[in-house]
């Protein structure tokens, strides 16, 4: 597709304005979902080779989640998703810092795919006196009892029809999965017909 529409633009678009800025934002757009699929291929490769080493350290989840929110502003501006965060304290946990943002991302993204008509997502950060729970919630169609156990296997794609395809390679959720394991964090998905989707993960204090 990228050859295809470079081509276009060399031979017949570039002198009418408006269609070659649109064929040069389609190669723009297929080199990013590009580059976006190769890096998940690395670092789950990364990952499932046993090459990835964890570089833990503490640092403030409460913070490290709202600036991850911060980097969503285009789609609450353009696309009118809310992001709606729930949590009162700075909650510090001890972990690999780079692989835990990566790991909310993924599951922000997965949110975004697949959320309700209201485009809203919660994250919600729950504490008690031995864990703390990260929860990351859509309010779309939901998940099908048969399929619950096979979300998390690189590729799969749901038999449903209600994905976005707004981000994400299909990639996500594998990663996901591995780096937690690493981590030896409890995590899982809680999902209601009609009601929406909870992928959450556990830190032990």
């Amino acid at each position: 597709m990228i050859k295809a529409y470079a081509e276009m633009v060399r031979d017949l678009t570039y002198k009418d304005k408006t269609k070659r800025e649109n064929n040069l934002n389609t190669i723009i757009e297929e080199v990013d979902r590009l580059n976006a699929l190769v890096n998940d291929i690395l670092s789950l490769s990364v990952a499932e080779s046993k090459m990835l080493v964890l570089d833990e350290e503490t640092f403030n989840l409460t913070e490290l989640i709202q600036t991850i929110i911060k980097h969503y502003e285009i789609f609450t501006t353009t696309l009118e998703y809310k992001f709606i965060v729930n949590t009162n304290d700075d909650i510090m946990i001890y972990a690999d810092k780079a692989k835990i943002e990566q790991v909310i991302y993924n599951l922000i993204n997965n949110a975004i795919n697949y959320t309700g008509d209201d485009k809203t997502i919660f994250i919600n950060i729950l504490t008690s006196d031995n864990e703390v729970k990260v929860e990351i919630t859509d309010t779309g169609k939901g998940i099908d009892d048969d399929e619950v156990n096979l979300i998390w296997d690189k590729y799969y794609r749901s038999k449903k029809s209600h994905k976005r395809n707004t981000v994400g390679t299909g990639l996500g959720l594998a990663i996901v999965k591995r780096i937690l394991e690493l981590h030896n964090f409890e995590y899982g998905v809680v999902s209601k017909k009609n009601k929406g989707t909870t992928f959450y993960f556990i830190y032990k204090k």
